[in-house]
Parts: structure tokens; sequence; C-alpha cells
């Protein structure tokens, strides 16, 4: 077992393992490396208006904790412009995925 530990084949077979959860967590999600211009059909996101062209890297999107502090965030958002920032809020606490296994992330609706 000491020999098979240190050869570094169980680190393998865990990468090997990651891989192919991260990969079947993307196709189930619908993200297999395909990019949008635009997200339809998502309630209450209020979307940068460059988000999904060319300047998207330089768009910023501010999540919030519930509607209350959306309403806060957009009235801030009227002093700097709606280009380059969006607002989405959250229902309460964000899951916290370090620990968190693939199923748990397949199962979080606000993940």
């Amino acid at each position: 077992m000491k020999k098979v530990a240190s050869s570094g084949i169980i680190n393998s077979i865990v990468d090997v393992a990651q891989a192919k959860e991260t990969i079947e967590l993307k196709k189930k999600l619908g993200q297999q490396g395909k990019k949008k211009s635009k997200l339809l059909g998502i309630p209450k996101l209020e979307d940068a208006n460059m988000a999904g062209t060319g300047n998207s890297k330089n768009c910023t999107l501010i999540l919030t904790e519930g509607d209350s502090a959306k309403s806060l965030a957009m009235s801030g958002i009227q002093n700097v412009g709606r280009d380059y920032y969006g607002v989405f809020p959250l229902k309460g606490k964000l899951l916290n995925v370090r620990d968190a296994s693939s199923q748990m992330l397949i199962n979080n609706a606000e993940i």
C-alpha cells in the first residue's frame, strides 16, 4: 500500500475523477464553453448593457442579498451608468462552494 501511495497513481485517479465531475457538471448546467450574447429568462436580472459583447470583460455583476439591496444598488448604478454594471439579487446567503460536492452544486437553485 505504501508503494502504491507513493507512486502518485492515487493523485492521478483523483484528478481524473474530478475532471469527469467537472465535465458532467458543465453538461448538466448547459455550459459547454458556448458564449451567449445575452442571458434571457432570468427573473430579476438587470444585466449590463455591454454584457455579452466584446467589452464584456470590463463588466461587473453586483450580487445583492435580496430585492431591497438590489434597489439600493440600482440607485447607485444610476450615477455611473448601466453600460458596465449589472445587478442580480440572491435569495439569502449563497452556498459555500469550497466544501460542496458536485451533486450539491447541481441541486442548488441559486448556483
